[in-house]
């Protein structure tokens, strides 16, 4: 099992500095975004024996996503840097959402030529305003059109909360097909991508304790945006809690190194 951190640009801190200090901590899993690109060859080398994902692009991060017809020129130069680089990362797999840009703005044959191109395995994740019925009968869709090339599901927790559907639900419907977890904590109305333990609707130990019930042992990955410098003990905290209850060996050196990390950024953020 893995257990990593979403990554992306944050505040003065880029994408190979944030990547060295999850490597340092004892991080050994990232699922990145398209900024990682930016600048391959340092977030290369600032990771080295980390291991990742690709998230694409979707509207709540870019603005627009694969199907949009208007970023033909955005999508052409991702997907020419995710065949060039892509190898080199060796990318697990790419996560995509269903179309969620203006119908008016948007083209499906087009979002599946984009898709056909990514060369990396492909992984469908459920969005906020999908049920388990609707997001199945999209699967099996995007199953029939993709073929080999999809993979499997990302099941997003608080995405299925916040489509009012009990997250068990669709664990249970789709089995061995989820291939990794999106995991933060929400709102009873916000996608919030906050830490735990600060005041969100989630609880983690009830989450993490059916998923090792169930015998979950594929790829966690916490997509968590700091509000503030002030959540980075709930922010460590959160992985900590998942490392605890998986994988507890090791787990005294990671906390020492993760209150480093926190006291540098600190210290970082005063002097800068």
């Amino acid at each position: 099992m893995d257990i990593g951190f979403t990554v992306d640009r944050y505040q003065k801190l880029s994408i190979p500095s944030i990547l060295r200090l999850l490597k340092w901590t004892g991080v050994g899993f990232s699922e990145v975004t398209v900024h990682v690109l930016d600048h391959p060859e340092k977030s290369l080398h600032s990771a080295r024996g980390m291991q990742f994902g690709f998230h694409l692009h979707n509207v709540g991060n870019c603005g627009y996503d694969f199907s949009s017809t208007g970023h033909k020129a955005e999508i052409e130069a991702v997907l020419d840097k995710l065949a060039r680089w892509g190898e080199q990362f060796g990318f697990r797999y790419a996560v995509f959402h269903p179309p969620e840009a203006e119908v008016s703005k948007t083209d499906f044959d087009f979002y599946l030529r984009n898709l056909r191109s990514v060369s990396v395995p492909l992984i469908l994740e459920n969005v906020r305003n999908y049920s388990v019925k609707r997001f199945r009968a999209f699967y099996e869709k995007m199953k029939d059109r993709l073929q080999e090339r999809l993979t499997g599901v990302c099941l997003d927790i608080p995405h299925a909360y916040l489509a009012g559907e009990p997250w068990w639900r669709f664990y249970s419907n789709f089995g061995s097909d989820v291939k990794v977890i999106h995991l933060s904590d929400c709102t009873d109305s916000e996608d919030s991508h906050r830490p735990f333990g600060l005041g969100g609707t989630l609880s983690l130990n009830e989450i993490l304790g059916r998923l090792k019930q169930a015998g979950f042992n594929n790829i966690l990955n916490f997509e968590i945006q700091p509000s503030s410098i002030r959540d980075l003990d709930a922010y460590f905290g959160t992985y900590l809690s998942a490392k605890a209850c998986f994988q507890p060996d090791g787990l005294a050196g990671i906390k020492r190194r993760a209150q480093a990390v926190g006291l540098f950024i600190r210290m970082r953020a005063v002097f800068l």
